[in-house]
C-alpha cells in the first residue's frame, strides 16, 4: 500500500512542476529605449528651456518618428571633481521602434536642446497591455 501511495504522489509531484503556468498575462518581449535630454546649454550651462516648454517641443520631435512614448520631468546631479552639478532632465521611454527612429529623435533634441550628448539606455523588457478577462 506504502508504495502506491509513494508511486501516486510521484506521479502527481511530476504532473505538477511539468505542467505549463495557467495565466491571463501573455508577456512578449520588447526593446525599451530610455533618454535623459539636459536642459542646460551644453556650452553655457545655463537652462535652454523650462520642462514644460521642452516636453511640448520634445513631444513633436518624438512625434514624426515613432508612434508612442512616456515623458516625464526629473533632475539629474553628478559631480565634476568637488563641484557638484543640477540639472533639469526630461525622461522618454520608448517601447519597440527602430534603432534608426531613435536616433533621428535624439539627433533633432541634441540641436533643439543644445546638449553636447544624451544618455540612453536601452533594454530587453517584457510587457503587454492588460484589458481584464475580457
Amino acid at each position: 500500500m506504502r508504495k502506491i501511495f509513494m508511486l501516486i504522489m510521484s506521479a502527481l509531484l511530476l504532473a505538477l512542476f511539468t505542467a505549463p503556468a495557467f495565466s491571463d498575462l501573455n508577456f512578449k518581449t520588447h526593446t525599451k529605449y530610455t533618454l535623459y535630454i539636459g536642459m542646460n546649454d551644453g556650452k553655457t550651462g545655463k537652462p535652454t528651456y523650462d520642462l514644460q516648454s521642452a516636453r511640448k517641443i520634445f513631444m513633436n520631435i518624438a512625434g514624426k518618428y515613432v508612434d508612442g512614448y512616456t515623458v516625464y520631468d526629473a533632475e539629474g546631479f553628478w559631480r565634476e571633481g568637488e563641484k557638484m552639478f543640477r540639472e533639469k532632465t526630461l525622461v522618454c521611454v520608448i517601447v519597440d521602434a527602430s534603432e534608426e527612429s531613435v536616433q533621428k529623435i535624439m539627433n533633432e533634441a541634441l540641436k533643439i536642446f543644445r546638449q553636447n550628448s544624451i544618455l540612453i539606455e536601452r533594454s530587453k523588457t517584457e510587457s503587454e497591455f492588460y484589458d481584464g478577462n475580457n
